[in-house]
């Protein structure tokens, strides 16, 4: 019997397009409904989220995000109102006034729960947010415990401004529930890849977003050196000015089209593209975009990068911030090299980490869940597995 996921959301597209690619993900990953605002009728909304369930049912698991989740702490005309500003959604503005009572509803429901928390900054949870997200999901999708370090463990930490705010709770929560979470990461859709040489790439470097110490770091390196590399567009500043003043009210799905559009082209037009996951050392979703347009990936590495199948030589390059200016000159005098280590780590990335790759990993941890064998997952060299049962005494 074919198992049936049910994904209570709102149908709202975000800049980042991690979550604008999950519902295909799970489209592939099993038989799946959605239900929320932009998803169903407003009729249907507010016959409530039990009717839906008996009346398309039955279903197997039941999946949200905190973008439902936490949405009954406040006024929900605010919240809503907020929500408006950062994603772009097409229903009935009215309609997201049902997602406190979605929230509730699915908080009590006698079906496997699951929170994917994909599109969270974890980095400034509180106890507040651990609490909430227990109370209401059975199970949890996000960054596992190799993927969350612990602030102590941060080299770089204090040299980014945020700092001060970054926690331990979702680290903690990682590996006190590790047989609760589903360790899954960023993912890439078909249309990201680009199949382009670097020889025929016109520019040699590109570091975007500079926002973060380590990637400013290489961007003036790069300028000592006489080269100037790509980074962001006066557009993307632009877009920013206008919400900051408000001129621009709501997100507009076009502009978050033409600020992803003018990322992939502009990095598609370099050879070189550095990153790094801040000083936090998260794995951000350059490190997937960069390898899959074809650029070869420099990079400070990320908190598990081995286990998400990343090797430095042979498909990325690892390097300090401050060292590219001469590791631009050897890449330069080895262009065959460069290329094959730009293929692997465009292969890694299509095999690992592409959406039907990321659908296989949510159809392991839904199955496994459905059938009562899920005891955690994590990845070992580039593969996501499932963990054995705990022995007595380890963390559940």
């Amino acid at each position: 019997m074919t198992t049936r996921f049910l994904f209570v959301d709102v149908n709202a597209n975000f800049v980042n397009p991690t979550r604008n690619l999950l519902p295909l993900a799970l489209l592939k990953a099993g038989d799946t409904r959605f239900f929320g605002p932009g998803y169903v009728s407003s009729e249907c909304l507010a016959r409530g989220l039990s009717s839906f369930i008996d009346q398309e049912g039955p279903f197997d698991v039941v999946i949200s995000n905190t973008l439902v989740l936490f949405s009954d702490s406040g006024d929900p005309a605010h919240y809503a109102s907020t929500l408006l500003t950062s994603y772009a959604y097409n229903g009935q503005q009215e309609d997201l006034l049902y997602l406190p009572i979605i929230a509730r509803q699915f908080a009590a429901l006698a079906l496997p729960r699951v929170a994917i928390l994909l599109e969270n900054d974890f980095y400034n949870w509180t106890a507040r947010e651990a609490d909430k997200i227990l109370s209401c999901a059975d199970f949890f999708i996000g960054f596992g415990e190799e993927f969350s370090p612990l602030r102590a463990e941060l080299t770089h930490l204090q040299q980014e401004r945020f700092a001060k705010s970054a926690t331990d709770i979702w680290s903690d929560f990682s590996r006190l529930h590790r047989a609760r979470v589903a360790s899954l990461l960023h993912f890439i859709s078909d249309a990201e890849f680009l199949i382009s040489p670097l020889s025929s790439r016109a520019l040699p470097w590109s570091v975007m977003g500079v926002q973060y110490h380590a990637r400013s770091v290489a961007r003036d390196a790069l300028q000592r050196a006489g080269i100037d590399p790509v980074t962001d567009t006066k557009f993307r500043k632009f877009i920013s000015l206008l919400k900051k003043t408000h001129v621009m009210r709501g997100e507009k799905r076009w502009v978050q089209k033409a600020l992803n559009g003018s990322f992939m082209s502009r990095l598609a037009q370099t050879r070189y593209s550095f990153t790094c996951g801040s000083g936090l050392e998260m794995p951000i979703r350059k490190f997937f975009e960069i390898p899959a347009v074809g650029c070869l990936l420099v990079c400070r590495r990320f908190r598990g990068f081995e286990e998400a199948g990343f090797r430095d030589g042979v498909n990325c390059l690892v390097a300090e911030p401050d060292d590219l200016a001469d590791i631009h000159f050897e890449l330069n005098a080895n262009p065959e090299r460069c290329e094959a280590m730009a293929r692997a780590g465009q292969k890694l990335i299509l095999d690992r980490h592409s959406v039907d790759a990321r659908a296989r990993d949510l159809s392991l941890t839904l199955n496994a869940i459905v059938s009562n064998h899920f005891h955690g997952s994590h990845w070992i060299d580039g593969h996501h597995v499932l963990r054995p049962p705990a022995a007595k005494g380890e963390a559940s």
